[in-house]
């Protein structure tokens, strides 16, 4: 390709990869040198194939150079490319100036470096693409068996509703026949324990199966108000404190049953676990800083002080390690909270302050 060739081809153009255009990047070098005898003559040597530099734009560079004394070397413009040259005395006695381009060589290390970072990025695009579409084939085993869980457990529980039903009814029917016992009487209760398990394990089920809930505009005021009267009852029936501050009319986005279960939820942890004789709170109000409604239910516990709260919603998680039934429950009640709070898009959290437990959930509201 000539230089002719080359300007008509790079014209007005812009490579991603090249740079900008410049007609002599055909060449890998490009260097030329002037002579200047003892008359003063300049002499081209060493002229560069194709090279279309005007002879007398260049005297004029030369005299520029040596007006310049105390310069023996430094870097030119010469047709639209820089030029380092350096002078030096021959054993003639006769200066030479040398002159090397050196935009090519900066563009050639350009040029490598834009094409180390394309190649790069589409190395790390197709290691993306490739590492999706790995996962997800690996992945399908572990997704598959965890919903035939899901479906195992939703199906089993309901198998289960149905033994549990006639024992509880067979209990029921010899205490009506004058053999209630105490033997009679712990059989209703732990018929109502496993009927409580196999309930949650069936709502967990269907949450994890579905994993969406149809969410609208619903009064939490009201909610947490009727949840309260239904649980004060309760209260006065263990001698326990039950104070109420709810704030009227905050509206979230929820499912209105799903909502309520989960204020229940929490209100019955707070009565099961409050120390005797103790406190159990309840504060709904909208936070002044993010205009969220804020639901706090708060009980006194004094054994709480030293207890990894961290773990507090994970499955199947007692504090009480003996798996005694001093307290009733199972350990998935706030477990399925958690999940019910994050399906709304909201925050949970618990605190431990002053003898005191407080769980802290913060839901969007709406107008």
């Amino acid at each position: 390709m000539t230089l002719q060739n080359s300007r008509a081809l790079y014209k007005n153009k812009q490579n991603i990869i090249l740079g900008p255009s410049n007609p002599e990047s055909i060449f890998q070098y490009r260097y030329f040198t002037v002579v200047i005898d003892k008359n003063n003559k300049k002499v081209l040597v060493n002229k560069p194939r194709d090279f279309q530099s005007n002879k007398q734009h260049i005297n004029e560079k030369v005299d520029q150079i040596l007006n310049q004394r105390k310069m023996e070397k430094g870097i030119i413009r010469l047709d639209r490319n820089n030029y380092a040259y350096q002078i030096f005395t021959d054993q003639f006695g006769q200066k030479n100036i040398v002159f090397l381009n050196t935009t090519l060589i900066y563009a050639h290390s350009w040029t490598l470096l834009r094409l180390a970072i394309l190649l790069g990025f589409t190395a790390l695009i197709i290691f993306a693409i490739i590492l999706i579409i790995a996962s997800g084939l690996a992945i399908r085993p572990i997704a598959e068996a965890y919903h035939k869980q899901q479906q195992f457990i939703t199906n089993a529980g309901h198998e289960l509703k149905t033994p549990l039903a006639i024992i509880s009814a067979n209990t029921e029917m010899e205490e009506m026949l004058g053999n209630e016992s105490e033997w009679t009487k712990n059989t209703k209760e732990q018929t109502q324990r496993l009927t409580e398990l196999i309930n949650h394990l069936i709502a967990l089920g269907r949450m994890s199966e579905t994993g969406e809930i149809a969410l609208s505009k619903i009064n939490l005021s009201k909610i947490v108000e009727s949840a309260s009267r239904s649980f004060s009852s309760v209260m006065k029936q263990k001698d326990l404190t039950f104070k109420t501050k709810i704030q009227k009319d905050i509206f979230v986005s929820a499912e209105e049953k799903t909502l309520t279960e989960l204020v229940n939820i929490f209100l019955d942890n707070a009565q099961k676990y409050c120390d005797p004789h103790g406190e159990v709170s309840i504060d709904l109000h909208k936070n002044k800083w993010n205009n969220n409604a804020s639901l706090i239910i708060s009980n006194t516990y004094a054994e709480g002080k030293n207890i990894d709260y961290s773990k507090f919603f994970d499955r199947f998680y007692r504090e009480d390690k003996s798996h005694n039934n001093k307290k009733s429950g199972f350990g998935i009640g706030l477990s399925m909270a958690r999940d019910l709070v994050h399906t709304f898009k909201g925050k949970i959290k618990v605190e431990y302050h002053g003898d005191m437990i407080s769980f802290i959930i913060s839901l969007k509201t709406l107008k």
